[in-house]
């Protein structure tokens, strides 16, 4: 059977434009995917944000990119006719990750905010928090891995090592795993090689083998290691980074080990907003970028 035998792709965008979007750019309720675990990788430049949406229709946020990027997600999530977002994930406290989450948990119904036992003292870290008792939403730090959601063949974790990281907020962040049926997901925020190299000693083996890996820190070098990747064994794996980015993300180690493995590749600079579809058994996908609806396939694998 070969290694993608359950991954397959929905390219013509034709067929897409009737699916989900009318003239109108609405979202149609003859969604064939609405009974699907749908991961959305949102286009917020240099930055991170994504959303989970269960079969049931509970919606999690992991990260809402920086200032400007809440405005893009707030817009992405109500074209896909979210109005309540019961659980939101803030991986940890840079603003290309909590910068936009004033807007969504101001525009959104929120229930619970996760994030690291972790204090900063930016303004941007101090609004979210004043934001969030404003709204009377739970805040929750995470101290140790936790289920946060257990449907019907849905389970949702958040993982951390609980390990003292320091001023070393990368490696702080909370680290996101989710299982529906055969399929699996993992999205590490931006930890860096020591907290991959911790979380490879510490967690289960099942806990980090994921048919998806979201890549640490956009793609930086210092993420992505080897013993990670080679614990996790993707099938597909989603870069979330700016188009011609100062910080060169992804880097071309990153990519050079990602096409060791042989996955397929996904990548907001290059294609925009990536949707993922499982039905616990199958995944399919389809790349829709953030101004208008492209045929970019996608790279299997990236080469830059």
């Amino acid at each position: 059977m070969s290694k993608f035998s359950r991954f397959k792709f929905i390219v013509p965008f034709f067929l897409i434009g009737i699916l989900f979007i009318g003239i109108s750019g609405r979202y149609l309720s003859t969604n064939p995917f609405k009974n699907h675990l749908s991961v959305h990788l949102i286009d917020v430049g240099q930055g991170d944000s994504l959303f989970i949406r269960t079969p049931s229709g509970t919606g999690l946020l992991i990260d809402a990119g920086d200032a400007s990027g809440g405005d893009l997600v707030a817009a992405y999530l109500k074209r896909q006719g979210i109005r309540k977002i019961p659980l939101v994930v803030a991986t940890h406290p840079h603003a290309d990750h909590i910068g936009g989450m004033e807007t969504v948990l101001t525009q959104f119904d929120v229930d619970t905010v996760y994030l690291p036992p972790v204090v900063h003292t930016s303004r941007t870290f101090e609004s979210l928090l004043n934001t969030v008792e404003s709204e009377g939403q739970q805040l929750v730090a995470v101290t140790e891995p936790t289920i946060i959601l257990d449907e019907e063949n849905v389970v949702v974790r958040i993982l951390t090592t609980g390990h003292d990281f320091g001023d070393h907020l990368n490696n702080w962040s909370l680290w996101v795993h989710v299982t529906h049926g055969q399929q699996s997901f993992l999205f590490t925020g931006d930890a860096e090689q020591e907290a991959e190299l911790l979380a490879v000693e510490t967690f289960p083996a099942e806990w980090l083998r994921s048919t998806v890996l979201k890549a640490g820190h956009h793609g930086s070098n210092t993420s992505s290691t080897q013993a990670l990747l080679e614990m996790v064994s993707p099938e597909v794996v989603l870069i979330s980074c700016g188009r011609n980015n100062a910080y060169g993300h992804p880097h071309k180690d990153v990519i050079s080990r990602l096409e060791a493995l042989d996955v397929w590749i996904y990548r907001t600079d290059l294609q925009g907003h990536v949707t993922l579809y499982s039905d616990g058994t199958t995944l399919r996908s389809y790349q829709a970028p953030a101004n208008a609806l492209r045929d970019l396939p996608a790279t299997k694998p990236a080469t830059q």
